[in-house]
């Protein structure tokens, strides 16, 4: 497997740079909405999980914006507007429902397949890339967290 990181801007293309970008927005929204949702539920093994998958996410996000410096421009420092209706969509949909993890997990799923789904849009954009290797292991990483969200959501709705 190479495992060449990329040394000068050169050795990315613009279509890269704007696929991280794009990656960037997703990882900050998810960050983000992990962390509203830590504060929505009221229960410390969903709120655990969150913050993993959070603390994993800002690692991501700051090695991608590094390959962005990299190419000269300057990385993503916030989410989307979208990202941030859904954190309050969360927190809302939370405090009707007394903090139940169930909703917050329901809707935590939705996020995690918005971000999944853009890894995969992005990733074919950037095979062949120097970087193309650490991206396919943030994507596993990225969709291990979806994986445990499931599983969680799944756990919850069938107690």
């Amino acid at each position: 497997m190479n495992t060449r990181i990329p040394e000068t801007a050169q050795d990315m293309t613009q279509e890269t740079v704007e696929g991280l970008q794009d990656l960037s927005y997703a990882l900050r929204d998810s960050i983000s909405y992990h962390r509203e949702a830590i504060e929505a539920v009221d229960d410390d093994y969903v709120k655990s999980a969150f913050l993993e998958i959070a603390t994993e996410r800002e690692k991501i996000v700051e090695t991608i914006g590094g390959f962005v410096t990299l190419a000269e421009e300057t990385p993503v420092k916030d989410g989307t507007w979208m990202g941030s209706l859904r954190s309050i969509w969360t927190s809302f949909r939370a405090a009707l429902n007394a903090g139940d993890p169930t909703v917050v997990l329901i809707e935590a799923e939705r996020a995690e397949d918005v971000i999944v789904h853009k890894f995969k849009d992005v990733l074919p954009m950037i095979a062949g890339n120097p970087i193309n290797d650490h991206l396919l292991k943030f994507f596993e990483t990225v969709k291990s967290g979806h994986d445990r969200v499931l599983a969680l959501r799944n756990t919850y709705q069938n107690a």
